[in-house]
């Protein structure tokens, strides 16, 4: 169920769309506010799941600036502006506009706008696993910071640790002690009421599903679990970035499995090409090259060792998606501050080339 706050400031169009709120069966109405003031008042302190706003809003502040100040105080929140035909509206999730309504529009334009119902059911959101054979690529920094720039793009999304044991998400944000995790979650079926309550809100608006905070908890995470997880995210987000073991576990490829998309991170050095071969080696084996998109990402791609992008390509026999250069102070930085750098440092090279494969990750998710 998701909580919607309505901010119109006409009776007659309130009731209108309370009235449409009303016949959908999985949002409830947080409230209507007719000023501005209590409009903001109550989505930064309460933050409901989605805030709809007349463009046409009288007064000082308009329902585009209620959008902007929304959009920072409530990342997560998405945000539908209300508008008529004679004043259209163009989505720009950086602006604070994720959606948009156009009266009179019926309930099928609604449930699109609300991202909720039919529209919901009828997509399935993109599994995107993030995997590295060896250790010290990069991999989790780049499944966060990847996670904060899509959602930053207006995508609503999750990112899930799925190392299960000593995983590595929790360390590089600022995650409260008593935060939830996976262990917190029913098996099986019972898990589609419950995890939305154990999604932890990270910055930008991500929603995070954490791994088990004491190595031992792992065990009582079966692969099965994982995999629905990964399914229930994906019904209600439009990317699901997954930070992969390295190990080829049964975990793992429980979470290969229910991949859309896998980005394969590596670096130009020769060891890790090596492990990487034989990961994809193993893909080919279980069918995955030619069933799913396996792309990579060149980690610390200004240390070529050597090896060009076309080589790579041609060693490993799969396009390259992205590189993203090295920049040890801004990486170290964000680590040691548990700020995502994309957020901390957005204008620097690093934080450009993550903006740059999440625009082609959309794309490449479009073809």
């Amino acid at each position: 169920m998701k909580r919607v706050l309505l901010v119109e400031d006409l009776p007659q169009v309130a009731q209108h769309l309370q009235q449409m709120l009303g016949r959908e069966k999985e949002v409830e109405v947080a409230g209507v506010q007719a000023s501005a003031d209590a409009a903001l008042a109550q989505a930064t302190t309460e933050k409901p799941d989605i805030v709809m706003i007349d463009a046409l809003l009288q007064g000082k502040i308009t329902g585009f600036d209620i959008a902007k100040r929304i959009r920072e105080a409530s990342p997560g929140t998405r945000i539908v502006i209300v508008t008529v035909p004679q004043r259209p509206v163009e989505p720009k999730p950086e602006l604070g506009i994720d959606a948009v309504f156009v009266l009179p529009g019926g309930m099928n334009e609604l449930g699109a706008a609300l991202n909720v119902g039919r529209a919901v059911k009828s997509q399935r959101g993109n599994v995107v696993a993030v995997y590295s054979p060896k250790g010290g690529t990069g991999k989790t920094t780049l499944a966060v910071n990847l996670a904060c720039v899509l959602r930053r793009q207006g995508k609503a999304v999750a990112l899930l640790d799925g190392v299960m044991q000593f995983g590595a998400v929790r360390h590089v944000l600022q995650v409260p002690p008593t935060t939830r995790s996976f262990i917190d979650l029913p098996a099986a079926s019972a898990m589609k009421t419950s995890i939305n309550e154990v999604l932890w809100e990270g910055p930008g608006g991500v929603h995070i599903l954490l791994a088990p905070a004491r190595p031992e908890e792992a065990d009582l995470v079966q692969s099965a679990d994982v995999q629905m997880a990964m399914s229930l995210l994906a019904e209600s987000h439009d990317y699901v970035i997954v930070d992969a073991p390295s190990r080829l576990s049964e975990d793992t490829l429980a979470i290969l499995d229910a991949a859309t998309l896998v980005l394969l991170v590596v670096t130009y050095q020769n060891a890790t090409i090596a492990n990487a071969r034989a990961a994809i080696d193993t893909f080919e084996a279980l069918g995955y090259k030619g069933s799913k998109p396996i792309l990579l990402v060149v980690n610390q791609s200004d240390t070529a060792a050597g090896m060009s992008r076309g080589g790579l390509e041609h060693a490993l026999n799969l396009p390259v998606i992205a590189e993203v250069p090295t920049d040890w102070k801004t990486v170290s930085e964000s680590l040691n501050k548990q700020q995502p750098f994309v957020i901390a440092s957005p204008n620097t090279a690093v934080s450009k080339a993550v903006e740059n494969l999440a625009t082609a990750l959309v794309s490449q998710q479009r073809k």
